[in-house]
């Protein structure tokens, strides 16, 4: 079952290598250059937060986090211009003693020619950018905890229906494809088919996302492989979407609800997801089925309860008639 190779397959990534840097559009948008310490490109950035290391230079290095890319601003410049050029090579001597995977610098700011020395010496990277020190900060942040995020693979096809990420699940030769074919004829856009990617948001949420090798190509059985983005366009396909609802594809199901009090949900990565199963079976449109469970839940997200209100005319329906 899917649930089960959900939990082989969790994992959190360990490190970054600096060089990796280099490939992210986020850091062509910071005007990344690499100034100094070419031959450390390797070095691993092993968390996702940044440090500002004021009081490292000062030779403070007690509470020292030396594990994250450190950013250095105008105040970490204008201290180090004060120093001689002993003063800087010893509080950089200090602080080398520990592994450093970069210096950041923000505003194209260039340091004293006696730190680029020692970091090319050391074969620590020294990276440059033309932001602010506020944006070069909530940038690198915002995507180093997208990459360090715990995620998983499960075997499944994600669909955009009607802005909500559905997950579609279940055994194999079920259906899956086919259903996620239909809902792209539809006018709905394919994220993912077959090796699905899921990654834990900022927020508490789970992003779905596409294998850059096997974006918008689907298999269907009988027929192979369909290239959606040829056959369809750039509209019927997107890279990644936010998980709203997954929806297992069954082959039995006894038990029916008319009425969901309240919506079963599945645990991904510790975030919990709307989560309904589906019976097949012949004369069954799935297709049609997984659109009215997505509006039905984006209802939801909108404050609107519609087995709640089914639910509360039926009452009134009952003692309409049983005082008659």
């Amino acid at each position: 079952m899917w649930e089960h190779d959900l939990q082989i397959n969790f994992r959190k990534r360990g490190s970054i290598p600096v060089a990796s840097l280099f490939r992210e559009s986020v850091f062509a948008e910071l005007g990344l250059k690499i100034i100094a310490g070419f031959q450390g490109i390797r070095r691993e950035v092993l968390t996702a937060d940044v440090n500002r290391p004021g009081l490292a230079l000062t030779g403070y290095l007690e509470y020292f986090a030396n594990d994250r890319i450190q950013v250095l601003g105008n105040t970490e410049i204008h201290y180090l211009e004060r120093l001689s050029p002993s003063e800087i090579e010893n509080r950089l001597q200090y602080m080398f003693s520990f592994e450093i995977p970069a210096f950041l610098l923000s505003r194209s700011l260039v340091p004293p020619q006696i730190f680029l020395d020692i970091c090319n010496r050391h074969g620590v990277p020294v990276l440059q950018s033309n932001l602010t020190t506020d944006q070069v900060i909530s940038k690198v942040i915002l995507f180093l905890a997208e990459k360090f995020a715990p995620e998983t693979t499960i075997h499944g096809t994600v669909v955009d229906c009607y802005g909500i990420g559905v997950v579609i699940v279940g055994e194999s030769g079920i259906g899956k494809s086919e259903t996620a074919l239909e809902l792209v004829e539809r006018g709905h856009r394919l994220v993912v088919d077959d090796v699905v990617r899921l990654r834990k948001g900022i927020e508490d949420v789970v992003i779905a996302e596409s294998d850059p090798q096997l974006e918008h190509y689907m298999h269907i059985r009988g027929i192979g492989v369909v290239d959606v983005l040829s056959v369809y366009g750039a509209g019927r396909i997107r890279r990644r979407k936010q998980v709203g609802l997954i929806i297992e594809l069954v082959e039995k199901m006894e038990d029916y609800h008319i009425i969901i009090d309240i919506w079963p949900e599945k645990e991904i990565l510790n975030v919990k997801v709307p989560y309904l199963k589906v019976p097949v079976g012949p004369g069954r449109n799935l297709a049609v089925i997984v659109e009215a469970a997505a509006l039905k839940c984006r209802m939801r997200e909108l404050g609107i309860d519609i087995d709640q209100k089914f639910s509360e005319r039926s009452k009134h329906a009952t003692t309409y008639y049983q005082n008659l």
